[in-house]
């Protein structure tokens, strides 16, 4: 099959081309910089040179494919306008200039997050038929791309991931450095059992739902079956750097208080800031769980690997890139 796949350079759309190309698919993909293409498969692929940005144009034409997958997005931001620009808006002007090409893909895959899921109010993880409660403007901005996605005039199935484990990913190489030091930290008073998946069964999962074929609107959880809390997290990241880990309790309110300080300086400054005020609502909350059992039923797919497997795996790919 062909498939067209925006995000294709990025953490998880790396993976995705390496294994659709052993597959013997065919691939076009969207790229912002030509340079970071060089680490993608140079055979079967072949290249749009721009940013989400080129759907805005009426006369853009988009080589004929089988399935779209959207990865592309922002997980940081400066604001909730940028989250919803990326997130959103540009979501809404792919899919509309997908519908002014002559023709329409098998099926769209949109990467949404649990972030659109929101929270878990207790420890039974959520499934796909409870109500959405997003706390931050990431998990709205892909909550509203799933309910506009629902107006599409061709087969759509949203997906959407745990927290994703594996070398190539910058936010969770930061976690295997601070255990490499052999610390780890929690918020005080909250153990936060979260769902997790490593990038490859995520990459498995992407393929099963591209071979769906119902023609039927879809959405799935994405995860490992396993909970994991702070101390088996920090515990495994520890494992995986040959470090016993002394988890260090921060208060409440001594995070709320780096978060605007990283938030300030980010601002002066012009850098990354990765305490935003989304990334502090996410670590308060007491869990972020949910259940992958309607994909595994639906389309026969099974995690391979548990988190002391998955940070293992991440920290020998992030060693052999020299990163850790």
């Amino acid at each position: 099959m062909k498939f067209l796949i925006t995000g294709a350079t990025g953490f998880i759309g790396n993976y995705l081309c390496q294994r659709l190309i052993s597959d013997g698919h065919e691939i076009v993909a969207l790229v912002r910089n030509l340079k970071k293409a060089q680490s993608l498969p140079q055979k079967n692929i072949s290249f749009i040179n721009g940013d989400l940005s080129v759907f805005k144009n009426k006369d853009f034409t988009i080589p004929k494919c089988d399935i779209v997958i959207h990865l592309a997005g922002l997980i940081g931001a400066k604001n909730e306008a940028e989250y919803f620009e990326h997130n959103y808006h540009a979501t809404v002007d792919f899919i509309e200039c997908l519908k002014r090409q002559e023709w329409s893909p098998k099926r769209f895959l949109y990467t949404s997050s649990l972030a659109a899921a929101g929270p878990c109010p207790s420890e039974i993880p959520l499934t796909e038929e409870m109500i959405p409660n997003p706390i931050e403007p990431y998990g709205r901005a892909k909550l509203k791309s799933e309910e506009y996605l629902q107006s599409a005039t061709f087969p759509v199935t949203c997906f959407r991931p745990g927290v994703v484990l594996g070398a190539g990913d910058e936010n969770s190489l930061t976690l295997f450095k601070i255990a490499k030091n052999g610390f780890g930290f929690k918020v005080a008073g909250i153990n936060q059992k979260i769902s997790c998946i490593d990038v490859e069964d995520l990459v498995d999962a992407i393929v099963k739902i591209s071979e769906d074929s119902s023609g039927l609107n879809k959405k799935y959880f994405t995860v490992n079956s396993e909970s994991v809390d702070g101390k088996t997290l920090w515990d495994a990241l520890g494992k995986s750097v040959n470090k016993k880990v002394l988890i260090i309790s921060v208060p409440k309110w001594l995070l709320f208080f780096l978060m605007i300080c990283s938030t300030f300086f980010s601002k002066i400054f012009g850098l990354g800031n990765k305490l935003d005020h989304k990334m502090y609502l996410q670590m308060i909350q007491k869990s972020f769980l949910c259940s992958s059992k309607k994909l595994q039923n639906d389309l026969g797919w099974t995690p391979k690997y548990n988190i002391y497997e998955m940070t293992q795996r991440a920290a020998d790919g992030y060693r052999k890139k020299g990163k850790l």
